[in-house]
């Protein structure tokens, strides 16, 4: 072999062992043209976004039930005030003679009791009571 030929086969065999000496380029890692910044903010304002969501809803919901539990509230007020008004007119002397007249049918001293009698009734002769001041002839 000649001088020219061996340098030739030098040259093409050195060639990948060259390339085989060099060393590797290693992967690193780059945040900045990475990614995963940007995946990690989405699933973050995803998470606050729902999170939001629900507490506003709650909150909603509670407005609501305060506001329901509010008119309870005055319509039992109102329905107290009324108690107290008939309270004071049951225990009135007025009420109690009105009641005492048409539920028991009761009469003041001197006054004659008059009951209606639907037409069509036949009615029967009526005694008035017996005087019991003494023998009756």
């Amino acid at each position: 072999m000649n001088q020219s030929a061996r340098k030739e086969q030098e040259m093409y065999v050195s060639v990948p062992a060259r390339q085989a000496e060099r060393p590797k380029k290693q992967v690193t890692f780059n945040l900045s043209r990475s990614r995963l910044p940007a995946l990690v903010i989405v699933l973050l304002m995803t998470y606050l976004a729902f999170t939001f969501g629900s507490q506003f809803s709650s909150l909603a919901s509670m407005r609501r039930d305060v506001s329901s539990i509010e008119q309870q509230v005055q319509d039992l007020k109102q329905r107290n005030e009324d108690l107290r008004n008939e309270l004071q007119q049951v225990q009135s002397d007025s009420f109690i003679e009105k009641a005492a007249r048409e539920k028991l049918g009761l009469v003041k001293a001197g006054e004659t009791r008059v009951i209606p009698v639907p037409e069509g009734t036949e009615i029967k002769k009526i005694e008035p009571p017996a005087d019991d001041s003494g023998p009756a002839h």
